[in-house]
Order: C-alpha cells, then sequence, then structure tokens
C-alpha cells in the first residue's frame, strides 16, 4: 500500500469534483500523465434520471426520491425532479401564437396590431387578433418561467443543473397558470413568434418558453423599443425569422455562472463557519463578491487614514459699499507658509466684472445610468425606484426601453411629429430649435436612448414628475 499524503497536500472532495467536470482541450494534456479517475458516485442515478419514459397526456415532471444514510445512521430524503418538456407539432392552418414578456404588454401588442378580443384561461388573459383575415393569438409570460435547479449530488461544488419551471420548484409560485395558458394555446398554433424586452433577459425568457413549453427549436422575433402602435406594426411586419441566438446564449450563460459561482461558493463559505461549531446563512456571487472586496478595501484605507492638521485661508475684500469673502483655492498643511499671506492685509487693488456670453450645448439623450443620477439629483429617488418608474412608464407607451446603455438616437424616429406633441403639450414651440437632438458617445445594439413618444397619460406622484 502506497504511503498516505500528507494532510495538506491531499485533495479535497470539492477540487476532485470539479477537476472530474471540467472539460480538457486535447492542446492541453501532450505532456499530461495518464490517471485513472473513479467515475462519480452519482453518474448511474443521472442516467437512470434522464432515460425515464415520458407521459405524452402530462406535463408534470417525474419525481424521484431516494433514501441514504449519513455517517451518523440517520436517513434523509431527497428529491430529484427531471424536468421533460412536452413534444408539440405546430398544427399547418393553425394561428400565429405571440408570447410578450409581462400581461400589459400582451395587453398593448394585441390592440396594436388588429381588432382584438380578450380571452382568459384559468383566470390569465390572453387576446385574439384579427388581422388582414389571419388569426393571431398573443399570450404573456411574467418574466421568467424557468430557474435553474440541481439535479444530482449535495454539498458543493455542485455542476448538475438544469431549467425547470418555477412551480415544481417552488410549490408556493404563481407562473404555474401562465405556463398552462401557453402550453394550451401552442398547441393550436401554427406559428411561434416571440415578443418578449429586446434585452439579454428577454431573450432567455423567450427562448425558454419556446424550448421548453411550445417545444420548438426556433421561432420569429419581433424587435421594438416602444409600445406605440406605429413602432409594434413595423416590429411585427418586419419580424426575424429566428430568435437573437447571440443574447440567448449570452444569457443563458450569465444564469449558470451565476449559479456556479454563487451557489457553490455560498455552500462553501456556510460550511467553513460550520467547522468552527457555529451557523450562519452567507452568500456570494458573482456580483457581489467584486462589489464586497472594493468595499472592504475602502473601509481599510479609512481606518489606516492618519489625520494632519491643515489651515484654511480666507480674505474679506470690502468697498465704500460692498462686502465680499474669498477662499484659498488649496488647503494649507505647513504652518510657516501662512506668513505669506500676511502681505495682503490692508492692501488695496483694483477690482473689475467682466460680462460673458457662453453657449452651452445640450447634453446628450438619456442612457438608463445618466437618467437614475439625474433623478437622484433632482427628485432624491434611488435607481431601484428610477428604473421601476421608466418601466412603467414604457409599458404605457410614453417613453422607450429603459434599460439601455445608448445616446445614439437613430434617423427612423419621427421626431417632428414627437416634437409637435410636445410643443401642444409644454407650450414649449419657441424653444425647439433643431429637428435632429445631440447624441452623446454611447451606443447599444439592441435600443436607442430613452425618448419620449409623444403620447401622454393622466399620471400622478413620482411619474408625474418624469414627464414635467
Amino acid at each position: 500500500m502506497p504511503p498516505r499524503k500528507p494532510k495538506h497536500l491531499q485533495k479535497s472532495k470539492a477540487e476532485t469534483t470539479a477537476e472530474n467536470y471540467f472539460p480538457v482541450d486535447e492542446t492541453m494534456v501532450k505532456r499530461a500523465v495518464e490517471k485513472e479517475i473513479k467515475p462519480l458516485e452519482n453518474t448511474e442515478k443521472i442516467e437512470i434520471l434522464s432515460l425515464k419514459p415520458k407521459e405524452k397526456k402530462k406535463r408534470k415532471p417525474s419525481v424521484k426520491k431516494t433514501k441514504a444514510k449519513t455517517k451518523k445512521g440517520r436517513n434523509f430524503e431527497k428529491t430529484a425532479v427531471d424536468f421533460i418538456p412536452e413534444e408539440i407539432s405546430l398544427k399547418k392552418n393553425g394561428y400565429e401564437l405571440i408570447i410578450t414578456e409581462k400581461p400589459q404588454a400582451a395587453m398593448k401588442i394585441a390592440s396594436a396590431l388588429g381588432d382584438t378580443t380578450k380571452r382568459n384561461f384559468q383566470g390569465i388573459p390572453y387576446y385574439e387578433v384579427s388581422r388582414d383575415g389571419r388569426k393571431i393569438v398573443v399570450a404573456c409570460a411574467v418574466g421568467h418561467l424557468f430557474t435553474l435547479k440541481q439535479m444530482s449530488g449535495k454539498g458543493f461544488p455542485v455542476f448538475d443543473i438544469k431549467w425547470i419551471p418555477n412551480f415544481l420548484a417552488k410549490k408556493s409560485d404563481f407562473t404555474g397558470k401562465y405556463y398552462d395558458t401557453i402550453s394550451k394555446l401552442a398547441k393550436e398554433a401554427g406559428e411561434i413568434t416571440v415578443a418578449t424586452d429586446y434585452d439579454v433577459e428577454g431573450e432567455v425568457i423567450g427562448m425558454n418558453v419556446v424550448r421548453f413549453i411550445c417545444g420548438q427549436k426556433d421561432a420569429n422575433r419581433m424587435k421594438f423599443s416602444t409600445l406605440t402602435d406605429n413602432e409594434l406594426n413595423i416590429a411585427y411586419e418586419e419580424k426575424s425569422s429566428k430568435l437573437n441566438w447571440g443574447q440567448a446564449i449570452a444569457g443563458e450563460t450569465r444564469h449558470y455562472l451565476d449559479w456556479f459561482y454563487g451557489i457553490n461558493l455560498s455552500r462553501a463559505l456556510m460550511s467553513a463557519i460550520k467547522s468552527s461549531g457555529r451557523f450562519k446563512i452567507m452568500s456570494i456571487g458573482r456580483v457581489q463578491g467584486p462589489a464586497l472586496k472594493l468595499i472592504v478595501d475602502k473601509e481599510k484605507e479609512i481606518k489606516v487614514f492618519k489625520s494632519e492638521k491643515y489651515w484654511q485661508v480666507f480674505a474679506t475684500i470690502k468697498d465704500k459699499k460692498n462686502s465680499l469673502e474669498l477662499k484659498h483655492n488649496k488647503d494649507i498643511f505647513k504652518k510657516t507658509e501662512l506668513k505669506k499671506f500676511d502681505s495682503l492685509v490692508g492692501k488695496k487693488t483694483l477690482a473689475s466684472t467682466e460680462k460673458r456670453e457662453q453657449i452651452l450645448p445640450p447634453n446628450p439623450p438619456f442612457d438608463l445610468t445618466t437618467l437614475q443620477t439625474e433623478a437622484y439629483r433632482l427628485y432624491g429617488l434611488n435607481p431601484a425606484r428610477t428604473l421601476q418608474i421608466a418601466q412603467s412608464l414604457y409599458l404605457g407607451g410614453l417613453i422607450s426601453y429603459p434599460r439601455t446603455s445608448s445616446q445614439k438616437l437613430p434617423d427612423s424616429i419621427a421626431y417632428r411629429e414627437i416634437l409637435e406633441k410636445l410643443a401642444d403639450k409644454f407650450k414649449m414651440r419657441e424653444l425647439i430649435s433643431r429637428t435632429k437632438p445631440v447624441e452623446g458617445k454611447k451606443s447599444d445594439p439592441a435600443h436607442p436612448s430613452i425618448y419620449p413618444t409623444g403620447n401622454f397619460q393622466i399620471l400622478s406622484g413620482d411619474d408625474e414628475k418624469f414627464t414635467t
């Protein structure tokens, strides 16, 4: 029997599991030494779950419960959920099913595309639209209908995760009825179109609905930045024949990384504390960890900071009518330097007032960050509240999509029409001096900067502040 390695050289179970998971390219193993690797404990179980037959008439996944013994001899029960999407074939003469991200967006899109009749299934609204003799059905998700769930293994690190419906991951979740509604409507559809928000998260929401509820590999895609009738009709007529897979894969990758990084490291932190005889719920994440590091570094700087005595110099100047106090623009850290100001006491000098006219260019249009900054400066609104208001105004068709980093505005926007409406509303026609707005340097391929659509509604509270 070979001698046992010192404890500090032994690899933990977590390290071994991670090494077995991450793929290695052939070019990386030219000088490697082959070593027999034991199969993972749960491999057989994973295969059994994936091969379990699917019942065609039921959408509920199979649930397999296994019992095992801990080191202390106690039994624990573990539930592994294997979600198998239902296979759906599109009907040759079926209607077009449009999927939106939110109920309010579904109503806006349906009313813009044609004569609309509101229906509901299990209390969830959807809309039947007649457009040029064709039938369109508009249904909505309610944000993400799926979440990543651990399928096997325990402790950390865990990498066996997959998408499953929210209502299966959490019993009290309310999204089950939205899932059922889309599933029912998809079975009679002949074509699927995604009309979620045109960003990374919207693409993931649409992709998961298409793959896991509608049972399709791809779908049409509408792209729009405002929920106005004109833009929605253009987006429908010029829709793409496929999803934006670049955004979809980027979004899905971010979700996986959030889980791999956040869940595994959070468990590691709690395990480390537990080993000292205590237990405390702790978390760390892809963004949370680096942000905490910045805060800690700044706090360390504050603790080692040593205060120094300094002086500020003020001078009072007077004439026969006026008095004015001036402050030197630098703090003085050496007391001996104060003597050079003694010569100013009692001195007389000539002062003149000079007037200049300067033309200041207008600021570039708002992206989300500058909108949040200005809302805090003017109204004291925090970034989360500002985004909430902007999202509400967007869903009401009053402004363009707010989650943008762009300061660019394309020529395709009907500026003259919007300016006419704003001039009539705010009595500011004499202030309009240009037909094309000023632009900033930043751009976003998905959306332009935030701009008003020219539509108005009766608003109150914080919402009203944004439009006055």
